[in-house]
């Protein structure tokens, strides 16, 4: 059973060497860099930003209406986060990332809120990112979405799809991130 165990995960690196073996260094760039973008923006923007927001909410409104509000208070801040993309983009490349952020943000805080723990909003935001980063260095070729019109529609279209699926997670109210604050409070009183 044992050598079953690294049979696996090796050949799964033999297969994406072989894949990859032409844009390998595009491959283990995009891999680091969307590693460490996912796993130092979830701890802040869901870990500590929601999760604060959550609680403080949680104290004034009804439970719906606090999760909302801390939902979309923390995907406005992770979307604003991206303004510093004006340094080196154009104005409406970073306003059509800003607008897909927020949806992507409450998409995240959703997978958080009925995970109950970081790893698979991680999980999602690194498989985002990969692919985008290393999509961006590998073609040589012009995207097919090279204009402020095509790049709108995109952002508008993934907006819909995150935010629809944030939706069915909201009515699904199987929320263990609730379950855990609850928890942390009763044990501080």
């Amino acid at each position: 059973m044992s050598t079953q165990r690294g049979v696996y995960p090796g050949l799964t690196i033999i297969v994406l060497l072989i894949f990859f073996r032409n844009h390998l260094n595009q491959f283990l760039i995009s891999l680091l860099l969307s590693l460490i973008v996912a796993i130092t923006e979830e701890y802040t923007f869901r870990g500590i930003i929601f999760t604060t927001l959550l609680s403080r909410c949680l104290k004034q409104f009804t439970t719906i209406r606090a999760t909302i509000a801390a939902m979309i208070a923390a995907a406005l801040i992770f979307a604003a986060m991206h303004l510093t993309n004006l340094l080196s983009q154009p104005v409406w490349s970073v306003f059509c990332q800003v607008l897909y952020v927020i949806g992507l943000g409450l998409l995240l805080a959703a997978i958080y809120l009925i995970t109950g723990n970081l790893l698979g909003t991680i999980g999602v935001h690194w498989l985002i990112d990969f692919s985008s980063f290393y999509s961006q260095g590998v073609n040589s070729v012009p995207s097919v979405i090279n204009g402020p019109v095509e790049a709108l529609l995109k952002g508008l279209f993934l907006d819909a799809l995150f935010i629809g699926i944030a939706t069915f997670i909201l009515i699904s109210k199987r929320w263990k991130l609730l379950h855990l604050l609850d928890n942390e409070n009763k044990i501080g009183r």
